[in-house]
């Protein structure tokens, strides 16, 4: 395999900021504040208004972007928001990374001449990218936002499309806004059909087991817990009837050893564990909430951490197997 781009700039920032407020000991509301802003900088409203023409103009910002009506070779150079949103599109995908959760993988027709290439640590390579003979690179906005990619060099291959808002519990508006801005309500409509009806489908089946409880969601970040109050879990969560334990709007908060009592009120605890100096799960402090005591800590995939209609609808299962155990 070729290595082409670092994992997802998003992801990467989102942990270096969960990282440096850890080491400098922002514990209380506003260490959300930094990384909801950083989010906010990865996004920009978008629209187009595409015709019957072969090229449309996609307005980002001040940013205006030629992008093909009909793309037939779509290289997805991220494999969270830039995979996800070209498979709602019902673009033709033919090159995505390797790092892809299995859930989008199955959702790529698995016929020749489609491309699993790796995923580096460092710059685009470039070479690489121009072989693959795109008439499209979709990839994370909030990737290209950052501008440390090469954005120029990469347009010069093929029409770049940003896309996204990772993270965001506002993905239905993301993905609809995204879909009708390049002339696919359809799609819009179609995907958000399929996800409610799976909703209502699984909801009666946890209603009884959760009314209520509340849920909360946290991950390992050294010798502290981001407690997730906002973001595309809680959102589906909520879509699910489940009460969601916060205590405002940000997106999280952090929590040393000798807070993590505000987490007592929560009778599930789905967790996430990303440490890589050990786990704060096996404190005493952790090990003394009811929902610890109980067995009802959850593990949590990472790769369901934030998405679209496809990932929320497999969302909806975890979280309903969670509960039921």
């Amino acid at each position: 395999m070729t290595r082409l781009l670092a994992p997802s700039a998003t992801d990467r920032d989102y942990w270096a900021i969960v990282d440096n407020l850890t080491r400098r000991g922002f514990f209380g509301i506003g260490a959300g504040v930094a990384a909801t802003a950083f989010l906010a900088a990865c996004s920009s409203s978008e629209s187009a208004t595409p015709e019957n023409a072969e090229t449309f103009e996609f307005t980002r910002g001040d940013e205006k972007l030629i992008i093909p009506t009909d793309p037939q070779n779509v290289v997805a150079l991220d494999p969270r928001d830039g995979l996800e949103l070209s498979i709602l599109a019902g673009y033709p995908v033919t090159a995505y990374p390797s790092g892809a959760a299995e859930h989008l993988r199955r959702e790529v027709p698995n016929a020749t001449g489609v491309e699993i290439f790796a995923e580096g640590a460092s710059d685009p390579n470039f070479e690489y990218i121009s072989t693959l003979g795109a008439d499209l690179l979709v990839l994370s906005a909030g990737w290209w936002d950052t501008g440390s990619y090469g954005n120029d060099r990469m347009q010069q291959i093929a029409p770049v499309l940003p896309v996204g808002k990772d993270f965001t519990p506002e993905w239905r508006k993301v993905m609809v806004d995204f879909l009708t801005g390049i002339g696919r309500s359809d799609r819009a409509e179609e995907v958000l059909a399929d996800y409610d009806a799976h909703v209502a489908q699984v909801r009666p089946t946890v209603e009884q087991l959760m009314t209520g409880k509340k849920v909360a969601f946290v991950a390992a970040a050294e010798d502290q817990i981001a407690w997730f109050q906002n973001d595309f879990r809680t959102a589906v969560a909520e879509d699910l009837g489940f009460e969601v334990l916060r205590e405002g709007p940000d997106l999280r908060v952090m929590l040393g050893p000798e807070q993590f009592n505000r987490l007592e009120e929560a009778d599930v605890i789905f967790a996430l564990d990303r440490s890589a100096t050990g786990s704060v799960y096996t404190s005493p402090t952790w090990l003394r909430l009811p929902a610890a005591q109980a067995g009802r800590v959850i593990p949590f995939d990472y790769y369901k951490a934030a998405g679209y209609a496809l990932t929320a609808k497999v969302l909806v299962d975890d979280l309903a197997a969670g509960v039921k155990r």
